[in-house]
């Protein structure tokens, strides 16, 4: 079992949603579309989310050095490394543990401010969670604001495609039951497979058939 990694905690939350904060260290590993879970250390439920946006505040430290022709990487270095500004990112809820069972739907409660949030890179605990699909409609019918949901879902499926050992049966599944969700919004579902089709260019979507 690959250990968990942790890369921030909760700086606030909702129901729908969580924002993580963490320092320039702890960038290595996630990225958009990321499985995260923020895991409370007294134990209650885990609840999973999937980053669908990071973003870096400035600071009027960091308003003078942009204007500095040449500034030294060692200042560059501190100002990323060793100064107390958060980064932040931005979690879409798509489900939760309690004991051993996994539900795709919202939390009975968010986390809590500090709470520590880890990526989810664990294979067997993947698998688990993106056995079934119903978190998808929680994707499809964000009630976050600014989620662009087509990249969400193609960074979501190729990041688990190959978490999952690049399994072809998984992705196609995932697809058709995309497709068969959004067969009445082609708007939405147009550019969803085209970013999907892009992610993953050694499937071939176009031979496939969806029924919608």
């Amino acid at each position: 079992m690959i250990q968990d990694l942790e890369i921030g905690r909760v700086l606030r939350a909702s129901t729908a949603g969580f924002a993580i904060g963490c320092r320039v260290s702890q960038l290595s590993g996630p990225g958009f579309g990321s499985l995260v879970k923020a895991q409370p250390v007294d134990e209650r439920e885990s609840i999973y989310g999937l980053i669908y946006d990071m973003h870096i505040d400035d600071d009027p430290m960091v308003r003078r050095l942009v204007m500095v022709e040449a500034p030294r990487q060692s200042v560059i270095e501190d100002q990323r490394n060793n100064r107390l500004l958060p980064l932040e990112m931005s979690v879409l809820t798509v489900g939760y543990r309690t004991g051993k069972t996994i539900y795709h739907g919202l939390p009975p409660r968010p986390p809590l401010n500090l709470d520590p949030i880890y990526l989810c890179r664990d294979p067997e605990e993947v698998r688990d969670f993106s056995q079934e699909s119903g978190y998808l409609r929680l994707i499809l019918r964000s009630a976050v604001e600014k989620v662009p949901v087509d990249q969400l879902l193609a960074a979501h499926v190729r990041q688990i495609y190959h978490l999952r050992g690049d399994d072809v049966d998984w992705a196609k599944n995932t697809i058709h039951e995309i497709v068969s969700l959004l067969r009445s919004n082609y708007e939405l579902l147009l550019p969803a497979l085209e970013a999907i089709s892009a992610a993953l260019p050694d499937l071939d979507l176009e031979g496939w058939q969806f029924n919608r």
